[in-house]
């Protein structure tokens, strides 16, 4: 196997793990989660969206997320679905952005009320604002894998909206399965096609677990040259306008797998995992990943 000796995770749990959770976690909370996923060696983290709380209820609170995580040693990202959007992140005083739009209209249209076209040309204004601001950038786009309302996009069509991003300057570029429907022959397909065809573009992967895949998923991508990741401690997330998904690849799942394997993270798998007994404790039901359960079982007193 040809595989990468570090890979970069980028913890999406505040952000994509909250927005789709039952019941809205409390604003100090939230950022005590941050700090434990922050103390745990995550360097990289979207902590929020800037999606109006009408559509994204439980993210409410994005501008005081903000504040109180500001001087943490992280590298802090904000979703930003349209001009509104970077608007209201700019004024917060956020430092790193992810833009992110759809691969097929249906789902484009039901997430951002507009086609995926109409998305593309304002994704690529906002993001040349973004770059002229000095904000760090990268783009996310959705159900790249599949769709609920369109099916599979051609690798033809991923590749005009990619090349249509590296044209507008766009150098950091997310491939996301947001309905957790990729197979590791799928991902392995397209990533490698998209590096081939747009060298010194930073491609990374976004997989949801909702078939068990995500694990073969992100081997698949390492294979075939990705060494930046998305992943959601304790499995948590969901897309309120992708009907069928379920939660990202868990972060302690990734890590644990890597190491195993001895590519490095920089992050510290105990110390993840007493996130994990935070998010646990606030659910008050089981998390939804491997290392978790285990750590569990391990915890346990054994029988006389």
């Amino acid at each position: 196997m040809q595989l990468p000796g570090s890979v970069r995770i980028t913890e999406v749990g505040p952000r994509d793990g909250l927005q789709n959770e039952a019941r809205f976690m409390l604003t100090a909370d939230k950022v005590r989660f941050v700090e434990k996923l922050a103390a745990a060696g995550v360097k990289e983290m979207e902590i929020t969206s800037f999606t109006h709380p009408k559509w994204i209820p439980n993210l409410a609170d994005a501008e005081e997320v903000v504040a109180a995580t500001k001087d943490l040693a992280i590298e802090s990202l904000a979703l930003i679905p349209n001009r509104r959007g970077l608007e209201r992140a700019q004024k917060a005083g956020v430092t790193g952005v992810t833009f992110v739009f759809s691969a097929t209209d249906g789902h484009n249209l039901k997430n951002l009320n507009r086609p995926t076209e109409e998305s593309l040309a304002e994704t690529l204004e906002l993001h040349a604002q973004a770059k002229a601001d000095g904000l760090r950038r990268r783009i996310s786009i959705s159900t790249v894998f599949g769709c609920p309302f369109d099916g599979r996009a051609t690798p033809e069509r991923i590749e005009h909206i990619v090349g249509r991003l590296v044209e507008g300057g766009c150098e950091r570029i997310g491939l996301c399965d947001t309905i957790g429907v990729a197979d590791p022959l799928q991902v392995f397909d397209i990533s490698s096609r998209m590096i081939r065809r747009f060298p010194g573009t930073e491609f990374e992967l976004h997989l949801h677990n909702t078939r068990g895949c995500a694990l073969a998923n992100t081997l698949a991508g390492l294979q075939a040259g990705i060494s930046r990741f998305d992943a959601a401690t304790g499995g948590l997330g969901g897309c309120p306008y992708a009907p069928g998904a379920t939660g990202n690849v868990a972060t302690e799942d990734m890590v644990s797998m890597l190491a195993a394997m001895n590519i490095q993270t920089g992050i510290d798998l105990d110390a993840l995992l007493e996130a994990d007994r935070m998010l646990a404790d606030w659910r008050g039901q089981p998390l939804d990943s491997a290392a978790w359960r285990v750590q569990q079982r391990c915890s346990q007193p054994t029988a006389a």
